[in-house]
């Protein structure tokens, strides 16, 4: 019953993950449309230093709260999380306090650092939404330890479409009154403040509801924020990978392109032309968040080596046969994916290289759950240390000589090698996991070699090219391509036996259980 209720926690969130992403990569459709290449830039230069800030100070904070909260609960001390709940706030007051400060009163630095003075606002913008975040993270962890995920799926989904609606229409003000691209860019930013607001809310109300009753005359423990903050430290530092990866290029890939002699607004440009394809990638990774959160009780709760062994084979696999065919097809639709997104080609084959690194984040993510269910959560923070100067040095050898494509080789490089070393890790702390023999593994990627091979075939005979530079026509191109795809992979599957019948029927009998 535990497994599938990890199990079923996993898909509401993964839901509502999808969901947000979903909407986090048609945000720049309009963005894109009503700001140009150089507004799009402004915001994407600012966002990952706000999610790397935002990160490190709350994201290990639902995790701490829901493992202490769910201890109580099923040791029948129901009465300690109101103690357990009113530590997290009171230490998430000085974070709120100080996070905004940091953004808010250290914003021109921060510019300085991007290299584009004009982000300034942007930055004091988005530094409102730090006085919030961190009370909607304990209230997702206070959820979390009842196991009650869709009240935190809903709250999520409803902030992604109010700053989605808040960003559009902030844009569309300021552009129409005819503000300056750096006023309308700090609208785009302060889009998150409204989002955070509104999720804000609705959790307060359904926290209000739910608390538990005669809370108040337990004892306070001051014990509560050590222990809170000894869980939550590790898993923050260990979650940073994708932003602080992001933030590295906001901080040298504009610099880079001006030593190679770019003057800093087309640098600016450019960097918005790369930036297009990183939501893109984190919407096609989207799984592995579910797959590493779910890993992590599920592995704690494990008895035998043995059922460690099949969480961890299961969790690995799962990630490949979804990487490899999102990977392979989105370098096979960059182009019209861009046009759909932004109205044109430009930075499609830096598009193209950035689809490869879809299946190494994936697996980065993921085997970053399963050593923090081993117990070894300091690792995935070790190893995002040796990450950020592998990027550094990647993208100063590289964009200067390759420009934005040089960028790309080195986000793909970057997040290979981090997965790469993770997965052998795992293997060095678990040593009875049977290593995937080279038959398994090639078993595993030829239906999305035929996917690719199938799709290929179909460009060159004109069923799925587009010649036109229209969303209309990249939408149809788009339309034909992923159903062909779909359908090809499904086949390759059931031909190379990866899925057999009776793992059809058990997914349908589990499906049918939770109905």
């Amino acid at each position: 019953m535990a497994g599938s209720s990890f199990l079923k926690g996993a898909l509401i969130l993964s839901a509502a993950a999808f969901i947000s992403k979903l909407l986090g990569v048609f945000y720049v459709i309009p963005l894109k449309h009503l700001a140009g290449d150089e507004g799009l830039a402004l915001y994407q230069a600012v966002f990952p230093i706000y999610n790397t800030l935002l990160i490190l100070s709350v994201s290990g904070i639902p995790i701490a709260l829901s493992k202490l909260i769910s201890e109580k609960v099923s040791s029948g001390q129901r009465g300690e999380v109101a103690p357990i709940t009113r530590s997290a706030i009171r230490s998430m007051i000085v974070v709120a306090l100080l996070g905004f400060a940091v953004l808010f009163m250290g914003s021109k630095t921060i510019a300085l650092w991007i290299g584009d003075l004009r982000t300034t606002l942007s930055i004091q913008a988005i530094a409102y939404a730090m006085l919030l975040v961190p009370f909607v993270a304990v209230l997702r962890g206070y959820f979390y330890g009842f196991q009650l995920m869709q009240l935190s799926a809903v709250s999520q989904v409803i902030e992604q479409f109010a700053r989605v609606f808040t960003m559009i229409f902030l844009v569309y003000w300021f552009l129409k009154s005819g503000k300056t691209m750096e006023v309308i860019a700090s609208g785009a930013a302060f889009s998150s403040v409204a989002g955070v607001s509104v999720a804000f809310l609705i959790l307060v109300v359904g926290y209000l509801r739910h608390r538990t009753i005669g809370s108040a005359q337990t004892l306070e423990h001051s014990g509560y924020i050590k222990k809170i903050l000894a869980i939550a430290i590790p898993v923050s530092l260990s979650t940073l990978m994708i932003p602080v990866l992001g933030m590295v290029d906001s901080l040298t890939i504009i610099n880079m392109l001006k030593t190679s002699g770019e003057m800093a607004a087309q640098a600016t440009k450019e960097f918005g032309v790369y930036s297009r394809g990183v939501p893109i990638v984190q919407f096609a990774a989207f799984y592995a968040t579910g797959l590493s959160v779910a890993v992590v009780p599920a592995l704690s709760s494990a008895r035998t080596n043995a059922e460690k062994d099949t969480q961890i084979r299961n969790t690995l696999k799962i990630s490949l046969l979804i990487g490899i065919p999102a990977s392979i097809g989105m370098m096979l639709i960059a182009q019209p994916l861009n046009v759909l997104f932004y109205g044109d080609g430009q930075g499609s084959n830096a598009l193209a290289v950035l689809a490869v690194s879809t299946l190494f984040l994936s697996l980065a993510v993921s085997a970053s759950g399963i050593l923090q269910g081993l117990g070894k959560a300091s690792w995935p923070a070790i190893f995002l240390a040796v990450g950020i100067v592998l990027k550094v040095v990647f993208n100063l050898w590289l964009t200067p000589i390759y420009g934005i494509l040089g960028a790309a080789y080195s986000t793909v490089i970057t997040y290979a090698l981090i997965a790469l070393v993770s997965i052998w890790t795992i293997r060095y702390f678990h040593p009875s996991l049977r290593l995937l023999s080279a038959k398994e593994i090639a078993r595993w990627i030829l239906p999305s070699l035929l996917m690719g091979g199938i799709l290929i075939l179909c460009n060159y005979g004109n069923l799925t090219a587009s010649t036109s530079h229209t969303r209309g026509a990249a939408l149809y191109s788009l339309s034909i391509t992923i159903g062909i795809g779909i359908i090809s992979y499904v086949i390759g599957l059931m031909l190379f036996r990866v899925i057999t019948k009776k793992d059809f029927q058990q997914i349908l009998q589990r499906f049918m259980k939770k109905r």
